[in-house]
């Protein structure tokens, strides 16, 4: 194993307990609304959105560098 899958299974570990420990109902405030939700549902929503995110913005970059490579030739 390489220090990344070691590093994403501990990160994993260290979600894993905090969701656990948070599974009470709170209210969030959202601009105009205003929903009750459970903290676990709210982190994992979150973890899911950051992840998207974290996939979506470097193919963004690496297309622009495409670009510019086919513009120079």
């Amino acid at each position: 194993m390489n220090i990344k899958s070691i590093s994403i299974i501990i990160l994993l570990a260290l979600f894993i307990t905090v969701c656990i420990q948070n599974v009470e109902i709170i209210p969030v405030h959202f601009l105009f609304w205003e929903i009750e939700i459970s903290k676990l549902l709210l982190l994992i929503i979150t973890l899911v959105i950051g992840i998207l995110i974290g996939m979506i913005i470097p193919g963004f970059f690496s297309r622009s560098k495409k670009d510019e490579q086919i513009k120079v030739k």
